[in-house]
């Protein structure tokens, strides 16, 4: 991860996904869009990520890549977290914190969606 972004964004087989991280289920991922391939954001320092670039790197992944699901993990005081999103859902979060120039709603629209 660039440390300088507060996030990484990696490709990840659906199967594997969920091997390897129990706390994702399968209805998790149908519900948000499904499909074979998903997006993993792990955010690392939420306090600074670069939004321009989340938002870029979003936009690329929902044009040119197979995947329409999100895996999100945040840290948390018991552990990282994870919550499944529809790309969609995240890049319009994205989109309005650069908009709005402030990235507390996107923190605050990812907080209670990640457990």
């Amino acid at each position: 991860m660039n440390e300088t972004l507060g996030f990484s964004i990696q490709r990840e087989i659906v199967d594997v996904l969920l091997n390897e991280n129990p706390e994702i289920s399968v209805n998790q991922i149908r519900k948000s869009g499904g499909g074979v391939v998903a997006l993993v954001l792990t955010v690392e320092r939420p306090k600074h990520m670069r939004l321009h670039r989340l938002a870029k790197e979003l936009k690329f992944h929902s044009r040119h890549s197979a995947a329409r699901v999100v895996a999100v993990t945040m840290p948390t005081a018991e552990g990282p977290a994870w919550e499944v999103l529809p790309l969609s859902y995240l890049q319009g979060l994205a989109d309005d914190a650069v908009a709005l120039k402030s990235q507390y709603q996107l923190e605050a629209a990812l907080r209670p969606r990640v457990r």
